[in-house]
Order: structure tokens, then C-alpha cells, then sequence
């Protein structure tokens, strides 16, 4: 009996020891093969945004001076320079400037004598119109034409005349014949004899004068004819002549009044060249007057010259300068546009010297120029920006800066907007298709409670640099891993890093 108690205890001391050792062992086991991880609660809240960047000292206000036209560049201040009220900003070579002023003295001249030549060529030239001579003539065509009228009437007249006196005498032999056959017939055969004898006589003696004049009468009347028919024809032809001068007369009033205009117009355009050289001289001469130097009106810097020394200026040349102080002018990258706002505070640093709080007066959206006037490169000399987001504050009081210092900023914000969960960016786990994190789960199993990575899915609506805002299905007694020290797949047993640590609310 003794020996089988004996033994009894030996078996249990035995399984006692085996039992040790195996706890020992599962724990030494489940601390390396079982991952420590570091867990906290989700919460509500806000997300802080962290902005930084670089900036340069710009002067409050800048003033353009556009450097005078069709001038020689002597000197100029250089570019950064401080220039005090009343010195000198650009000064133009004076020999260049009198040759100038000669130039346009002659131009000016030459076009006022112009103008008095246009104006001379305005005034209509005296001429005698046409239709006067055409008058003349068709007058006198009239005239002659009413003449050959009359001659032509006398002449008919002679001729009707003429062969009514012949008709005449033939009716008076007749009724003397009527008379003597009534006295009786002894007496008429002798007054038929007497007749007979008489007409022989006449036949032989006037037959051929009788013929001679009534050819020579109608010959007058058939010239009288013509000669009229000329003379009509002639007064036709006056009449188309002074209608064709009549127009020819309106058309060349017309061509003088047209070429009188024309100079007219001629003169005008020279009196508007005229005056704009003589204003472009009388500016000339304000230039001489003033030395040929721009002057500063006030004390200020010179951000951009514009033109180098001995270039013939086109009037397009700029002479940028810097008055009234200085801005901070901090360029703020595409990331950070909507998070940057007027009125938030920076924290800026020049050179080597402490930082400083600042607040932000404006923001605008600026060109792809850097302030020291060179384009197409950053304030921080990296790559060329088209175009850039700025803000511009006041100087801290106290600071010493100078034109064109750079300076570094950053700044850190709350979100406008408090979510409802946040979960700390190492949490967060994202690949293509989904995001999700790994909370902390307990299951039983043969040696007990095991703690387990489950996978809870997110929508990330928001980052910042350290959180995420999210929408899941998380509690707020959720446990959510945020730190492993090796990398935790779903499903694998996890144990707390420090079962003592509290958890975070």
C-alpha cells in the first residue's frame, strides 16, 4: 500500500512538473509567435491639418514707371537698390535726346509746310465754264439761222413776184381782146393782128430775159433754202455743243469740288500729324528739362530695371520699385489651398532667428514670377510654377528684414468639421479595391480565452497628417490595433503588448 502511495505521488509530481514545463513553454511559445500589438478606442472628433512652406520679404507696395520712349539708357540704380526721394532712378544720354528734339523740330516743320500745301490745293482753280463759249455759239447760230429766214422769204417773195407780174399782163391782153370783140369785128381782126405782131415781137425780144430771171429768182429761193437748212443745222449742233459743255462744265465742278475736298481732308490729316509731333515734342523737351533722368518720388527699392545700358528704349520698358514697408509673401503648395484660410495664424522663421507667430491679412492667386523678378522659378528655387496660391502678413514688430529674404512657415489647423469616428493613420489599412482596419477579438479555445485580429471595413472621408476621419460599423468599445510589432494578417492571434496599459477613450 505504501508503495502504490508512493508511487501515486511520484505520477502526480511528475504530471505537476510536465504541466509546468508546458505552460512555460506555450507561454515562451505565444511570446514569439503570437504578435504584440498596441490598441486604442475610436473617437469623435477633428482632424488637424499641417501646412509648411517658404516665402520671401516683398515690399507693401510696388509702383511701375514705364521708362520714355525712343531714348538711349545711360544708367540705371540697380536692381535691390535702396534710392532715397528725389534721386536718380534711370538716366537717359542727353547728345542722343538733343538729336531727338532736332529730329522732331524738322519733322514738324516739314509737315506744317505740307499742310499749308494741302490747303493751297483745296482752294478751287478760276477757270471760264464751257457752256459760256457754248452760249456764245449757239447765239450767233440763231442769229444766222434767223437771217438766212429772212432771205430765204425775200427771195421767195421776189420769185412769187416775179410770176405774178407775168400773169399779170397776160390777163390784161386778154380782157383788151374781150374788149375789142365787143366793139366789133373790123376792129378785132385788126387788134388780133396787132396781138400777133406784138407777141412775135415779144417771143423774139423778152422770152429769153423772161427765162434768165425766174431761173436766176428761183435759183436765189433755192439757196435761200439751203442756207437756211445749214443754218438750222448749225444752231442743232450749237445746242447738243452747250448741253455737252453744260455737263462737262457740272462734272468738273464736281472733280474740283471732290479734289478740293480731298486736300481738304489732306490738310486735316496733316494738322492731326502735326499736333501729335508737336505734343510728342513738347514731351521731348520736358525730357530735357528734367535732365534726362527719372527721378524717385519717394524713398524706395528697385525691384526690376527693365531696360540695360545703352538700349534705345520703345516705351514697353517697365522700372519696377518697392515703397511703404514690407510684406511676408509665403507660397502655399496645391495640397494645402483649401486648408489654408485669411486670418489663420503661421508660425514663421527669417533666417536664423526664432520663430515667430504671424497672421495672415490676404491670400491670392499670384503669377509664376519669383519677387526677385525672375520668372519661371519658385520662391524655394525648385521647379517653375505657372501660377501659385500666396498670402501675404504683416512683420512681426521689431524685425529687421531686407528685400527678397526667404523665410520658412508652417502652420497646423483643425478641421471646419467634427467627425463622428477617427482612427489613427497606422490603423488604417487600404489596397485597391477597399480600406479597412483590424480590431481586437476574443474566442475560446482549449487553453482558454485567445485574443484575434478581426477585420472591420471603413469609407475614409478625410485625412490629415496622423488621423483618418472614417464611417464603419465600429463601437466606441472597440479595440482597434494602431501599432504591431510585426505585420498582423485577419484571423491571427494577437496579444495586447502591455496587459497593463489602459485603454485610450
Amino acid at each position: 500500500m505504501i508503495q502504490n502511495k508512493m508511487w501515486t505521488l511520484r505520477s502526480l509530481a511528475v504530471f505537476l512538473m510536465v504541466m509546468v514545463v508546458g505552460t512555460v513553454t506555450s507561454r515562451a511559445a505565444d511570446s514569439l509567435l503570437v504578435a504584440e500589438v498596441q490598441v486604442q478606442k475610436p473617437g469623435r472628433g477633428r482632424l488637424t491639418y499641417f501646412c509648411e512652406g517658404e516665402g520671401r520679404v516683398v515690399p507693401v507696395r510696388e509702383d511701375v514707371i514705364f521708362l520714355w520712349p525712343e531714348q538711349q539708357v545711360e544708367w540705371t540704380a540697380k536692381q535691390g537698390s535702396a534710392v532715397k526721394a528725389g534721386e536718380c532712378l534711370v538716366k537717359f544720354r542727353r547728345e542722343y535726346l538733343e538729336q531727338a528734339i532736332a529730329d522732331k523740330q524738322a519733322e514738324l516743320d516739314r509737315l506744317e509746310l505740307q499742310k499749308q500745301q494741302q490747303l493751297a490745293s483745296a482752294r478751287e482753280p478760276a477757270r471760264v465754264p464751257a457752256v459760256e463759249g457754248a452760249s456764245q455759239s449757239l447765239a450767233e447760230a440763231e442769229q444766222r439761222l434767223a437771217e438766212a429766214r429772212q432771205k430765204e422769204l425775200e427771195a421767195q417773195n421776189a420769185y412769187d413776184t416775179f410770176l405774178e407780174t407775168e400773169e399779170s399782163e397776160d390777163d390784161g391782153l386778154l380782157e383788151e381782146s374781150r374788149e375789142i370783140g365787143v366793139i366789133g369785128g373790123a376792129e378785132k381782126a385788126e387788134i388780133e393782128g396787132r396781138e400777133d405782131g406784138i407777141k412775135e415781137t415779144e417771143s423774139a425780144q423778152e422770152a429769153g430775159i423772161w427765162e434768165i430771171k425766174r431761173q436766176e429768182l428761183e435759183s436765189a429761193v433755192w439757196e435761200a433754202k439751203a442756207e437756211t437748212e445749214a443754218a438750222t443745222q448749225a444752231v442743232n449742233q450749237a445746242q447738243n455743243a452747250k448741253e455737252l459743255a453744260a455737263r462737262e462744265d457740272a462734272a468738273i465742278q464736281a472733280n474740283a469740288a471732290n479734289a478740293a475736298e480731298a486736300a481738304r481732308i489732306g490738310a486735316d490729316a496733316m494738322g492731326v500729324q502735326t499736333e501729335t509731333v508737336r505734343t510728342e515734342l513738347e514731351r521731348l523737351r520736358t525730357y530735357w528739362e528734367a535732365e534726362g533722368k527719372i527721378l524717385a518720388t519717394e524713398d524706395c527699392i528697385v525691384l526690376q530695371t527693365g531696360a540695360q545700358v545703352g538700349a534705345i528704349t520703345t516705351g514697353s520698358e517697365v522700372f519696377v520699385t518697392g515703397s511703404g514697408g514690407f510684406w511676408l509673401k509665403g507660397t502655399v503648395k496645391e495640397e494645402d489651398k483649401e486648408n489654408l484660410k485669411a486670418s489663420a495664424s503661421v508660425k514663421v522663421r527669417l533666417g536664423e532667428g526664432k520663430e515667430k507667430t504671424v497672421q495672415i491679412d490676404r491670400m491670392e492667386f499670384d503669377t509664376g514670377e519669383d519677387d526677385s523678378g525672375e520668372k519661371g522659378s519658385s520662391l524655394g528655387g525648385s521647379a517653375s510654377l505657372a501660377g501659385r496660391t500666396v498670402w501675404y502678413a504683416h512683420l512681426p514688430e521689431h524685425t529687421e528684414v531686407q528685400w527678397a529674404e526667404k523665410f520658412t512657415w508652417r502652420m497646423e489647423t483643425a478641421s471646419a468639421k467634427e467627425y463622428e469616428q477617427t482612427i489613427p493613420l497606422t490603423a488604417l489599412r487600404e489596397n485597391v479595391t477597399e480600406s479597412y482596419c483590424l480590431v481586437l477579438s476574443e474566442e475560446e479555445q482549449m487553453l482558454g480565452t485567445v485574443q484575434i485580429a478581426e477585420r472591420v471595413p471603413v469609407t475614409v472621408l478625410e485625412k490629415d497628417g496622423e488621423n483618418a476621419a472614417i464611417t464603419s460599423r465600429l463601437r466606441e468599445t472597440d479595440r482597434v490595433i494602431v501599432f504591431s510589432e510585426k505585420y498582423v494578417e485577419e484571423g491571427e492571434r494577437v496579444r495586447i503588448q502591455n496587459e497593463k496599459q489602459k485603454l485610450k477613450s
